[in-house]
């Protein structure tokens, strides 16, 4: 009897580690075809997913970190960070990407955030089946908003995810389609009040944008961070030939400055709470549109607003939406709170892994946190604070903000001297914190805290339409400086006066 062949312990493991390799596989289903996704650990390899969905991968030999290029978009994704760049914006995972044997691997989320919306398909892991069955998205929904300043009306045509626009021109109209998806419009007709635009009509897969009279023309062009599309009409002299005019090309060194403003909070992150019910979110929107009518008074400039509704917009978005705008400056709005009732004044700070003390230490916490407080409550604690601060994802500090910290120290200490005035306090010093929201800026960035609504007096103040213009007339003064400093070209006569103005802000 030939005695059967023993195992070695070497050759058990290799055993059971080629069964266990081989449960560590799961099935993608899409337009009717199948495939196998390698996953290990509740992660899924990323090149076997974006093949099946036709993206093409490529890996840098030295980083490992993965290009994916297809259906007009481009990603790239490397080991150990949770911010994903996108196109021109980046999108949050909720854990980094690893490498194992060599591969890159990424929780469900990245997949289910970023590579399926990109072929507009949407779908859940089934951890039991082991299988991702994928269906087409469901339909575009759009929210419209018009606004005018000085010689321009913009329709923003705000999407819930990615897509693919077409547009063209007619004398009465300007149409924009979406040619893949069915569009979930807000409306079938709705008529405005604007000078140029006369009204916004849907269709089952498009928008048609009504124009007031012949005399106008318009462009169309397609944003990220939000996706959008927005539609700029103008008035000329000729109406270009063959559709709309793509946005103009102009020298980089005659370009006017963008200044990409961002008011604090919004939706349902109402941020602090004043005694008297004034939310943070209300003061900061007020006072980032009347900055927005008020800076290309006092220079020549593009002004770029990360929100002019009451909407929900995350902290990694707004900086995104800055980057794409390849904006000259990053000015984050919001309203001051702390446990000290009569604390006044205004505070500005920029961008540092560390915090200058204590109190901007809490004070980045309390903005830093995405669930709305109840009431206007103290900041939280320094050892809440230190979570935060370790919660922030830092991978792209030394690539974008470390270049511009000192021209941000300098841009801080120019709008901390205008409040002061506008406050009527001393100054309450420029301050570093690691606040999420600028982390990733490539430009010069601060973040400008224009009052303390946990004071009743300050928050009178700031539901003012009076003290929110004064604000928005000192920043705009010192923007002005800041920039004729380093671009002399860009800066015409700031206001003469410190006096408010109330100026029309389109809502």
């Amino acid at each position: 009897m030939t005695p059967r062949p023993r195992l070695t312990a070497a050759a058990l493991g290799f055993f059971l580690l080629a069964i266990f390799a081989a449960a560590q596989e799961a099935t993608l289903t899409w337009q009717g075809q199948t495939w196998k996704i390698a996953a290990t650990g509740g992660d899924f390899k990323i090149a076997d997913a974006a093949k099946a969905l036709g993206f093409d991968v490529a890996a840098d030999a030295a980083t490992g970190v993965l290009t994916l290029t297809g259906h007009g978009h481009k990603v790239l994704v490397g080991a150990g960070t949770a911010q994903v760049p996108v196109d021109q914006r980046l999108v949050s995972i909720s854990r980094p990407a690893q490498t194992i044997s060599g591969a890159l691997y990424a929780p469900p989320d990245f997949f289910e955030k970023v590579l399926f919306p990109l072929v507009g398909a949407s779908g859940s892991y089934d951890a039991v089946k082991r299988i991702w069955t994928l269906a087409e998205a469901k339909a575009l929904a759009i929210d419209v908003a018009v606004v005018h300043v000085e010689a321009a009306t913009q329709v923003v045509l705000r999407q819930s995810g990615p897509a693919k626009f077409v547009s063209t021109a007619s004398a009465s109209a300007i149409q924009v389609r979406w040619p893949d998806r069915t569009v979930a419009a807000p409306f079938a007709e709705k008529k405005y009040e604007d000078p140029f635009v006369s009204a916004v009509r849907f269709s089952d897969d498009g928008a048609a944008i009504a124009l007031r009279d012949p005399g106008l023309s318009g462009r169309a062009y397609a944003l990220t961070a939000p996706d959008r599309v927005v539609v700029e009409v103008t008035r000329a002299a000729e109406r270009p030939q063959g559709g709309l005019a793509p946005p103009p090309a102009a020298p980089a060194a005659e370009a006017p400055p963008v200044i990409v403003i961002d008011p604090g909070h919004g939706g349902t992150e109402t941020g602090a709470i004043g005694p008297g019910g004034l939310q943070e979110k209300q003061a900061t929107l007020e006072i980032a549109k009347k900055l927005a009518a008020t800076l290309p008074r006092s220079i020549a400039c593009r002004v770029v607003l990360t929100r002019d509704v009451d909407g929900l917009v995350s902290l990694d978005d707004r900086t995104a939406t800055a980057n794409h705008e390849r904006a000259d400056l990053f000015l984050s709005i919001h309203a001051n709170s702390s446990r000290i009732a009569n604390a006044r004044g205004s505070e500005t700070y920029y961008l540092s892994l560390e915090a200058s003390d204590k109190l901007a230490q809490e004070v980045a916490a309390s903005e830093n946190a995405t669930t709305p407080p109840a009431e206007a409550t103290p900041a939280p604690d320094a050892a809440n604070a230190n979570s935060a601060d370790h919660a922030l994802d830092f991978v792209l500090w030394d690539l974008a903000q470390s270049a511009h910290l000192k021209e941000s120290s300098e841009l801080a200490e120019e709008i901390q001297d205008e409040l002061n005035g506008v406050s009527g306090t001393e100054s309450r010093g420029i301050k570093q914190a690691p606040f999420r929201v600028l982390v990733g800026a490539t430009m010069p960035a601060v973040l400008i805290e224009t009052a303390f609504i946990s004071n009743a007096d300050e928050e009178k103040k700031l539901a003012s339409p009076e003290f929110q213009q004064s604000v928005a007339d000192g920043i705009a003064r010192a923007v002005a400086r800041f920039f004729a400093k380093r671009r002399p070209a860009a800066a015409v006569p700031a206001p003469p006066s410190p006096t408010p103005t109330r100026t029309a802000v389109p809502r």
